[in-house]
């Protein structure tokens, strides 16, 4: 008797599907740092850039940016952009060469707290220079790529060996009102970016001039838009083997991506969707909804806590699940030894902050957030950009102008969408859903046990 032979085709759709999830929630920060790059460096938009912060248009690669102003509502390139802070940003591209970077004194600009941050392509936070480890007096680091040489001449420097070739700068140089920006900007003037002797002038890698579709948040696209996965999956997979391809990420990380191999997603720059076989595509695009639905699911509170404290953040290690999740609710997050983050999607009677609701967020005397550099509370409309409204207030901390403190030292802050006889401490919120993120600079040691206040809603 003959036996039929088995239709595998079933199995191996499983098995792409399988891949496709773990693809997506592994590549996901990849991508989405080859996307800001390609929506930030297309030459269509050269000379378009301007005063805002993050939202830099028709940058060059191994160039500065630098925003006049802290970031507002207008700016929409970032998500969860903080409000308090002059960024100066670069795409450097170390495949050609190394590359010059001079860290500004800090003696020389009183003090001023500014951090030149470094991302890889997989958002890993790998060093961040300052007057903390680059001293108060400065000087310049020489950037170099994983497989790239030091010349004989810039021996006597710093050298900083980047893990991948595409690195993301963001400078951050806190900034209080409009009289302060002056100064803060000559900071700024103060950060130079050159390429090393002998080092040509940077192209854009190849994965980001050959990006496929519009530069869009894959995210966004399949979560928030609600566009059908079987449009968007092909565009994500392709732009990420490609960016895989001039990106290989970590030594630990070969063996997950020799398993994505299995189904055909290979780390090419060659690679085509459409030569891929049916049940490989019809899994990956059952894969890449599953993933998407996770990381969604990861980036809202499990339990209606007032108050989370993101974890790891910056440096992530095998935690490719928080690595995502941190890429879709705050791309470019720092390292928690350089500044601690907390979020606010819940009131103390747990439930969903509302701007048509009142709250109130209480300091007692001697409870202000532990930090020995700054903070802030800002608030997000429920898109993760900044909430525009009438006194543009997109924050408030320990630089708000006019803050309002009571005769014993507490600070009593107020949250809402109607607008209160007395403004010196109020944070405008939207006539809807919003939420809040903590940011502390510097955070001492023992911050966890210090108790953020919980939002009490005020019944009129």
């Amino acid at each position: 008797m003959t036996r039929t032979p088995p239709d595998l085709s079933q199995a191996r759709r499983a098995l792409a599907r399988s891949i496709g999830l773990t693809a997506f929630v592994y590549g996901y920060p990849l991508t989405e740092t080859y996307r800001t790059c390609r929506k930030q460096t297309d030459p269509r938009d050269a000379g378009q850039a301007d005063a805002r912060n993050m939202d830099a248009r028709g940058m060059r690669c191994n160039t500065l940016h630098h925003g006049e102003r802290p970031s507002t509502d207008a700016d929409r390139d970032v998500v969860t952009p903080a409000n308090d802070l002059l960024y100066t940003l670069s795409w450097i591209h170390l495949k050609d060469g190394p590359q010059l970077l001079t860290v500004p004194s800090s003696s020389a600009h009183a003090g001023r707290y500014f951090l030149l941050a470094l991302y890889d392509a997989y958002t890993e936070n790998f060093d961040n220079l300052g007057p903390r480890n680059c001293g108060t007096d400065g000087g310049t680091v020489v950037l170099v790529g994983p497989h790239g040489s030091v010349p004989e001449a810039l021996r006597g420097h710093r050298v900083v060996r980047c893990p991948t070739d595409l690195v993301w700068l963001i400078g951050r140089i806190v900034v209080g009102d409009e009289s302060d920006r002056p100064a803060a900007r000559r900071l700024q003037a103060d950060i130079v970016l050159r390429s090393a002797p002998g080092t040509p002038d940077g192209a854009r890698p190849a994965a980001v001039e050959h990006w496929r579709g519009e530069p869009v948040d894959a995210m966004a696209a399949a979560f928030e838009n609600g566009e059908p996965a079987a449009q968007v999956a092909p565009r994500f997979f392709t732009n990420l083997c490609q960016a895989m391809a001039e990106a290989p990420g970590r030594t630990e990380d070969r063996g997950l991506v020799a398993w994505f191999g299995q189904i055909g997603l290979l780390p090419l720059a060659s690679f085509a969707w459409e030569a891929l076989d049916e049940p490989a595509r019809e899994g990956l695009i059952e894969g890449f909804a599953d993933g998407v639905n996770l990381v969604a699911a990861q980036g809202r509170n499990r339990r209606p806590r007032p108050w989370m404290i993101h974890g790891a953040t910056g440096r992530y290690g095998n935690e490719y699940l928080g690595r995502a999740r941190v890429a879709y609710l705050g791309l470019g997050a720092l390292a928690t030894d350089e500044a601690v983050y907390a979020a606010a999607h819940f009131d103390a009677q747990q439930q969903p902050l509302d701007g048509r609701q009142r709250y109130v967020m209480q300091f007692e005397a001697g409870e202000l957030p532990p930090v020995d550099a700054f903070w802030s509370v800002t608030l997000y409309d429920s898109d993760r950009f900044l909430y525009g409204n009438e006194i543009q207030r997109h924050s408030i901390g320990d630089r708000t102008p006019g803050l309002h403190h009571a005769a014993d030292g507490s600070l009593r802050l107020e949250i809402g969408h109607q607008r209160p006889a007395d403004t010196r401490n109020w944070l405008p919120a939207p006539a809807g859903r919003f939420y809040l993120i903590l940011r502390m600079y510097h955070p001492r040691e023992g911050f966890r046990d210090w108790r953020i206040p919980e939002l009490q809603p005020l019944k009129d």
